[in-house]
This record gives C-alpha cells, sequence and structure tokens, in this order.
C-alpha cells in the first residue's frame, strides 16, 4: 500500500509538473523573494562636513609604520574624495606634529588609545571599524586587509561609489561632502575565505574593493594586504603520487574490483608508501609557494577510489572513503605541521567521499579544512530544502526529498572545525544556457554560515559569456562578506547602473519570469543539458522576446545597449537549442541566417568558450546544426 501510494503520488506530480510546464497552470510573475535582511537608511539628524564647497580643513593621518595596505588605503581614500568634490586633502604620517581635531586618520595611528580605541583582537585581520570621534573620522582595522577594506566600505555606504564590474565604477560627484556624526559601523567578516570564480572577480582591483581575499586566479599584491592562496588548489594527488609511478608501482594505485586490476584513477591511501611519497611532494610543493596558506590533499575528479583489500578493511572501519581519505590527510598534516606553522591542509568531501564518516571516532585535526562540495545537487530550490540530485528517474524527479547536503554539512561539523564550501553557481555543459539560480544565492550562503562554514569558494566560469555572469559576480561578493545582506537592493543598483534605468525593469521582469518559471517546473544542476532547463511556451517565448526587445530600444548608451546585447545572448542561445521564436522548425526559410547572426553575435560579444571543456568553434553548415554543436574540444 505504501509503495502504491508513492508511485500515486509521484504520478501525480508529473501530471501537475506538466500542466505547469505547458502553461496550463500559470506560474504567473511574482516578485523574487531573493533574500536577505532589507536595507533601512537611517534618519540623520546630525552631519559631519568634511568637504564644504570645495575647501576642507581635514587632512589624512596614517601610521608612521603603518603596513603596505594601510598606506594603500590612505591614498585611496584621498584619491576617491578628490574624485568626489575636486578637493585632495593632505595626507601626513602621525609622526607629524601638528595634531589637530579635523582629522581623519587611516589604520593604526598614535592618535589611537587617546580620543578612541580599535579592538583589534575583535576584528581579526579583516574587520574594520569606521566611527566619529569627536571630530575626528576613524577608518581602522585588521593590519592584514582591514583597513583597506574600512576605506572601501565608507566609500561605498556613506559617499555612493559603486564599483559594479571592473569596467564600471560610479563615482557621485559634489562640492560638498557630509557624514552621519552618529556614525560607528564595525564589520567583521563571518568567512575567512572567500572567492567568487566569475570573469569580473578575476580582476584583482574589483575583488580587493569587493573584498573577495583568495589568490587563486589573480595574486593581489602586499599593497591590498596579500590573500588567501593556495599551494595546490584542487585534485592534487594527481601531482603528489604522479603517473610515472604506475609502471613499476602499480600497488600506489586504486584497484577497482569491477577491472579486476589497478587504474590510475585513484592512489592507495592504505599503502605507507603513497603516504611517504606525497608527504615529500606537499612538502616540495609548500617550499614552492612561499606565502601559501592552503595545501592542497585532494582526490582526483572520479569516482573509482581504490577496493583493495587493506583499502576495503580501512573504509569499512571508518563507515566509508570519506574516513580513509581524512585519515591520509591528518597524517600528511601532522607530518608537516611543524614545518610549516599556520599552514592549512586542504581535502576534499566530494562525491563518494562526500558523506562525513560514521564510525571509527576520527576528528580532522586542526590544520586540515574539509571542503565540501555541492556538485550533485539541486541549484534552482535552497540546498538546505531540496534533496533531488542529478540522474535522478522522473518519478524521483518530482518527489520532494530531504536535502543531503543538508545532514552531510552537519555531520561534517561535528568532527572538523574548518570546513570549507565548494559551491556551483553555472551551467558546466553549456555555459551561455539560462541557469535561474538568483533566489538561492542568499539562503545558501546564509545556510553556510549558519552551520560553521569558514571558507566559500562560488565557481562560475571564466568567459565572458553574457549568461548574467557580471551580475553573479557583484552579487556573490557582497553576499561572501555579509550573508545577510538586502540582495534585491544590490541587485536593482547593478542592473540600473549596467543595463540604464529605462531597461532595467524589463530585465528584471525577464529574470523574475526564468526564476518563477524555474522553481515551479524543474530542478537545475551543475550539468544541464539545453532540454532540462526551463520549458518555454510560444506565448511564454513571445513574452520573452518583448521583454528583451523594449529592454534593447531603452538602452540610455551604447555601452548599456552592448551590455544588454551580451546578457540577451544566453536566452538566444536557449531559443537556437529548442527551436523557439526565429529558431522555430516552422521558419526554416531563414533559419541560416538567424543561426549565423546568433554565431557572429557571440564572437562580437566576447563568447569565447561554450562549455567547461570546449571552446566555440564556427560550424561548417548552419542549417544543419544547433549552438551546442559550435564547439572544438
Amino acid at each position: 500500500m505504501t509503495k502504491l501510494k508513492a508511485t500515486l503520488s509521484g504520478f501525480l506530480a508529473v501530471v501537475q509538473m506538466a500542466l505547469t510546464v505547458a502553461g496550463i497552470t500559470n506560474t504567473g510573475n511574482p516578485p523574487v523573494n531573493y533574500g536577505g535582511t532589507p536595507r533601512l537608511t537611517p534618519v540623520v539628524t546630525n552631519w559631519l562636513t568634511l568637504i564644504d564647497g570645495g575647501e576642507s580643513d581635514y587632512i589624512i593621518i596614517y601610521g608612521n609604520d603603518a603596513t603596505e595596505s594601510e598606506k594603500t588605503a590612505a591614498k585611496e581614500l584621498q584619491s576617491y574624495l578628490e574624485k568626489i568634490s575636486g578637493v585632495a586633502l593632505p595626507t601626513y604620517p602621525d609622526s607629524v606634529k601638528m595634531k589637530i581635531p579635523t582629522e581623519i586618520c587611516v589604520g593604526k595611528t598614535t592618535r589611537e588609545g587617546e580620543e578612541y580605541k580599535i579592538d583589534r583582537e575583535t576584528l581579526g585581520d579583516e574587520g574594520f571599524t569606521v566611527k566619529i570621534a569627536d571630530k575626528r573620522l576613524v577608518i581602522a582595522g585588521g593590519e592584514l586587509r582591514g583597513t583597506l577594506y574600512g576605506v572601501y566600505s565608507f566609500l561605498e555606504e556613506q559617499l555612493g561609489c559603486r564599483w559594479f564590474t571592473p569596467e564600471l565604477t560610479v563615482i557621485p560627484e559634489s562640492k560638498t561632502v557630509k557624514i552621519n556624526l552618529a556614525l560607528n559601523d564595525t564589520q567583521v567578516p563571518v568567512f575567512g575565505y572567500r572567492d567568487v570564480y566569475w570573469q569580473s572577480a578575476f580582476d584583482v582591483n574589483f575583488k580587493v574593493r569587493q573584498k573577495i581575499n583568495s589568490n587563486v586566479v589573480t595574486r593581489q599584491g602586499e599593497q591590498y594586504g596579500g590573500g588567501i592562496s593556495y599551494a595546490d588548489f584542487c585534485h592534487s594527488m594527481e601531482r603528489m603520487v604522479p603517473v610515472s609511478y604506475f609502471a613499476e608501482h602499480p600497488e600506489y594505485f586504486s584497484y577497482r574490483e569491477d577491472i579486476g586490476g589497478w587504474t590510475t584513477a585513484q592512489r592507495c591511501l592504505t599503502n605507507p608508501k603513497v603516504l611517504e611519497i606525497t608527504i615529500e611532494n606537499a612538502r616540495r610543493s609548500l617550499n614552492n609557494s612561499p606565502g601559501a596558506k592552503i595545501m592542497s590533499i585532494t582526490q582526483n575528479d572520479n569516482g573509482d577510489y581504490c577496493q583493495c583489500q587493506s583499502c576495503k578493511a580501512s573504509d569499512e572501519f571508518y563507515g566509508g572513503p570519506s574516513g580513509t581519505n581524512l585519515w591520509f590527510t591528518n597524517q600528511v598534516a601532522e607530518a608537516l605541521e611543524d614545518e610549516f606553522e599556520g599552514v592549512m591542509f586542504d581535502t576534499f568531501a566530494y562525491q563518494y567521499t562526500r558523506p562525513a564518516p560514521t564510525k571509527g571516532n576520527i576528528r580532522a585535526r586542526d590544520n586540515v579544512v574539509v571542503r565540501l562540495c555541492s556538485i550533485e545537487c539541486c541549484f534552482s530550490h535552497p540546498l538546505s530544502e531540496c534533496g533531488n540530485l542529478r540522474n535522478e528517474g522522473i518519478l524521483e524527479y518530482v518527489t520532494p526529498k530531504e536535502s543531503i547536503f543538508a545532514k552531510d554539512i552537519v555531520d561534517w561539523a561535528d568532527i572538523c572545525d574548518n570546513i570549507y564550501i565548494w559551491d556551483y553557481t553555472t551551467n558546466f555543459l553549456w555555459y551561455l544556457m539560462p541557469h535561474p539560480n538568483f533566489q538561492v544565492l542568499s539562503p545558501n550562503v546564509q545556510f553556510f554560515a549558519e552551520n560553521n562554514v569558514k571558507g566559500v569558494f562560488e565557481q562560475g566560469n571564466s568567459t565572458r559569456n553574457g549568461e548574467f555572469g557580471e551580475l553573479r559576480a557583484y552579487l556573490l561578493a557582497k553576499l561572501l562578506w555579509d550573508p545577510y545582506c538586502d540582495v534585491e537592493y544590490h541587485l536593482d543598483e547593478f542592473i540600473d547602473a549596467y543595463y540604464g534605468k529605462a531597461s532595467a525593469p524589463y530585465i528584471k521582469d525577464y529574470l523574475q519570469f526564468i526564476i518563477n518559471k524555474t522553481v515551479k517546473t524543474h530542478h537545475i544542476y551543475f550539468f544541464n543539458w539545453h532540454y532540462e532547463t526551463m520549458i518555454l511556451m510560444p506565448w511564454e517565448v513571445n513574452k520573452c522576446d518583448a521583454l528583451w526587445a523594449n529592454a534593447e530600444r531603452a538602452a540610455g548608451s551604447e555601452q548599456q545597449l552592448l551590455n544588454i546585447r551580451r546578457s540577451h545572448l544566453s536566452y538566444r542561445f536557449y531559443k537556437g537549442n529548442l527551436f523557439m521564436g526565429e529558431f522555430s522548425v516552422f521558419k526554416f526559410m531563414n533559419r541560416s541566417t538567424v543561426m549565423e547572426s546568433l554565431y557572429n553575435d557571440m564572437v562580437d560579444l566576447g563568447v569565447t568558450r561554450i562549455s567547461e571543456g570546449a571552446a566555440l568553434k564556427k560550424p561548417d553548415n548552419f542549417f544543419f546544426t544547433t549552438p551546442i554543436y559550435w564547439e572544438d574540444k
């Protein structure tokens, strides 16, 4: 009876989904809840005027022994105040004899401890305080990056500066600069490691202004307080025990019962020699990576873990391969911790190692990071709620499930104090396909914060592909600094500036529509085929066509039109693959023309890759191909 009920429930769910996909059950286009705490504008009753009518008595003071990033902070503050007002405030080290009340104290100075005190122990390396002490403005924080972050936050939150993309900066202009006399703001990041893997975030100036602190793609120099570097970022066992050993020592590698032999897919983690070689090569990698804070000891990108008798026994003892993997990483971390003080040793909870060990009383060492990866999960619904996984059958697909990922993160938190997350925010199979996930960015990051996560890597893609990459980079950076920020406020500001105020409502309506359609009808995954995302009916295609056409007509500048056209590529790519709109099979007379036009626009607007594994390539014939086949693998 229970099985019959489950089957009937699944069948009814399939029918309901089919009706919704077909548009018979209307999804509408209600406002999307993007998450976060609504932004409140404080009521200011008293103002402190820094610059009045193009003149100022203020000077900028920095420490005589200031760090390089504190010196940068003082220079940046001076530069942007001049861009705003036209007034270049003088800058002096704190050793200067004059001491006046109209000072802006940046970083650690000799003024501290007299009129004010900064609690640096609470702020750590990156936190900061911005406050008024009598007539002094104080911007000070952690000596690595805190003061610099404080300056950028002050310029953004108090004076209205915005860094939306590496190319798009908005600076208000005013001869008078005044701030709230009651200003007293302290911010400390939730996550110690923050990385956004979208193209905008590869620019070092954009990164530091958005408080992204990873050195994985681009390095932040000492003038920016450095960044958090890996000695080896991921899938490092390929390099820790190279395949060159295989000919003479196949026993160093993974034995697979399905083929009855050794393979180079993974490594045999219970072989003492593998541990010895890994320790030596990790040592070499760290010595070749001065300043690295994290060493990666991570499995290769496949599921063929070792099934030799020793590894099977270890897996059984710990309740799964994750226990053997954690034991191995612990041994490496213990062997090298004295030699590399302060370095963390990072391993994956990924695919077959994602569930935490259930037996053996094992715990991650204090210098071990476990990086939990969400690769199998649904990304149209919050990770904490949706338990549907890719490659499910249709009945499973339409049946709601409790989140396995949520259980995994709780289980790992019980045995590891340093959890990192590797999250996914694009469709890696087709970079240009719509991937409506803006509604889950905030709840997912909040879920990480509320489960003691210490670092987050938000993987996107490195191409300027037009699938709202610039917007995602901006919003994700905001969320990694403040998981409870008002996402819709930041989204509205971005689309107003990037697409233009007249065009922005159409872009937002399009986003709302594809989000609403997807949330009600589909799960989206790390790899989605073009037909596995939202399915639009002809009248819905007409509606979206009109939104994009209106957005382009309303563009206020050539650059805004260019931005709209680049983002529009995603929707056109989708239609081209599903034979919708102008790409319909009923319009075959124009097929070659519209396909070639799409290809040419993709090239002209900077698309270089269409997937993680393939560059864009012109087809031999536009009539007989769809865009997913324009690939050069």
